[in-house]
């Protein structure tokens, strides 16, 4: 048997939500299970969803998760919850990213006065 990889515990549930495509593109998807970490949507192809999404909750997009896709079969995509989109599409943190973009820029210095 494979071994459970989540470290968050999942929930059933069907929730009836909408995967934002483009800004005024929706598709419809059913959340079949949820964690605190991420979910599995169920959807009739899952090769139209893009790897990073927005999951909206309500039908005015005020409840909202930003999504990378983890895994898809044909009808199902597992997704991890990001805090935004950019991390949702990079898949690591926005502290982390801005920390990293920091160290790899070279520092500025003055040119030394002469005396």
């Amino acid at each position: 048997m494979a071994r459970e990889k989540r470290v968050a515990r999942r929930k059933p549930l069907r929730y009836t939500a909408w995967v934002a495509l483009t800004a005024e593109q929706r598709h419809g998807c059913v959340v079949s299970d949820v964690s605190d970490s991420g979910a599995r949507i169920d959807v009739q192809d899952s090769k139209v969803l893009p790897d990073h999404f927005v999951l909206l909750l309500t039908n005015t997009g005020a409840a909202r998760r930003y999504c990378r896709v983890m895994w898809r079969k044909p009808t199902q995509v597992g997704v991890k919850f990001a805090r935004s989109l950019a991390e949702a599409a990079t898949g690591i943190p926005a502290s982390k990213s801005k920390a990293a973009a920091a160290e790899a820029k070279p520092a500025v210095t003055e040119p030394a006065e002469s005396a």
